[in-house]
């Protein structure tokens, strides 16, 4: 091999360095954002069951300042372990009945139903994003 195959070969694994760091950039931040949505749907899901199988209320609460979403069980007011931390690129917001909630969390009744209307939380991450709803007649977590 000669000097200037090597750079000519070299030259080519740049370019094509160049035109795909773009793009795994955007596939990065996709992934982050899908992962934090079924993290965030596999926790609503926890907190319905342990209502419905403790029989006490069971309180989501998201904290978008430190970008953590856990679960408090309103009869001994323990937070559990289990928690969401979302990235920091990713931002939670939470509407009820097709307006921004004030309120940053959400309680599941024994009966497995919220205390309140329908309640959608919107993950995003730039230009995309996700939206887990939570159904207040029977507390079904669904991905829209």
């Amino acid at each position: 091999m000669t000097l200037v195959e090597l750079l000519v070969v070299l030259g080519v694994i740049g370019i094509i360095l160049a035109i795909s760091v773009p793009g795994m950039a955007g596939y990065a931040r996709q992934l982050r954002l899908k992962t934090a949505t079924r993290q965030t749907v596999g926790l609503l899901s926890l907190a319905r069951s342990l209502a419905i199988s403790s029989r006490t209320d069971h309180t989501v609460v998201v904290n978008p300042e430190q970008g953590v979403i856990q679960i408090v069980n309103e009869a001994t007011g323990d937070t559990l372990e289990q928690t969401v931390r979302l990235p920091s690129s990713v931002t939670v917001e939470l509407e009820s009945g097709g307006e921004p909630s004030q309120e940053l969390s959400l309680t599941f009744r024994p009966s497995g139903a919220l205390t309140g209307r329908t309640v959608l939380l919107r993950l995003a991450d730039r230009d995309r994003h996700h939206a887990v709803q939570v159904t207040g007649a029977t507390g079904a977590v669904s991905v829209q």
